[in-house]
């Protein structure tokens, strides 16, 4: 919980520097859809826990074709494998963040007019997210495993997205995030020099607000 304050924190502070600094360039908003989650080394294939995320962010213009953006935001993660048939594995893994990610989103009209391209948005960059909740159930079994493999509080997070404009406030978004630092340790503390854990990977599909 105190990490969790201290982002906030750093979103407020963060985003008082850049409408002090840019304030005829500063624009804010909304983010909010689903999520489609899985987590490396669970024994399951595929991203099968759905949740959701709600974020506010901020952004000012770096060129006239580039915003730099910053958001404060909840997202769902983990892991889920439901039994096609009685006696067969029943796993649900849930973890909750608070999370701070920074991107750099740059419009395509740049590359020249080409049909619906010429309107998308692309963005890349990290972000840094704070573990706030988990629970973790194997065949109706809740499990404790922290004391084994504790969790990592923090966590750091590659992004990489599109937008799609469908008005003159709102877009369609689509992000992909993948973690590049583990959430805890392997099942069998196994680690090499590319894999030191198991780690969040997350697709998410929303919708996006400018309001101002």
């Amino acid at each position: 919980m105190k990490n969790t304050v201290y982002l906030v924190i750093l979103f407020l502070l963060l985003t008082s520097t850049v409408k002090d600094g840019y304030a005829q360039r500063f624009y804010g908003g909304i983010n909010a859809g689903l999520t489609a989650s899985e987590v490396s080394g669970d024994r399951a294939a595929g991203p099968d826990k759905l949740g959701w995320f709600a974020s506010v962010f901020t952004n000012t213009h770096l060129t006239t074709y580039s915003f730099l953006q910053l958001e404060l935001m909840y997202v769902q993660k983990g892991s889920r494998v439901v039994p096609d048939e009685p006696g067969d594995r029943d796993y649900k893994f849930y973890l909750q963040y608070v999370e701070i990610p920074v991107v750099f989103k740059f419009d395509f009209s740049v590359f020249g007019e080409l049909p619906y391209v010429d309107r998308l948005a692309g963005e890349f960059g990290l972000s840094m997210s704070v573990l706030v909740d988990h629970f973790e159930e194997e065949n109706g079994l809740e499990m404790d495993l922290t004391a084994s493999r504790p969790f990592n509080t923090a966590e750091l997070n590659a992004l990489i997205g599109l937008y799609y404009p469908i008005g003159e406030i709102m877009e369609m978004h689509l992000r992909f995030s993948q973690g590049v630092t583990p959430l805890r340790p392997h099942e069998g503390g196994t680690k090499v020099w590319y894999n030191r854990g198991q780690y969040n990977t997350v697709w998410s599909f929303g919708l996006s607000f400018t309001f101002f």
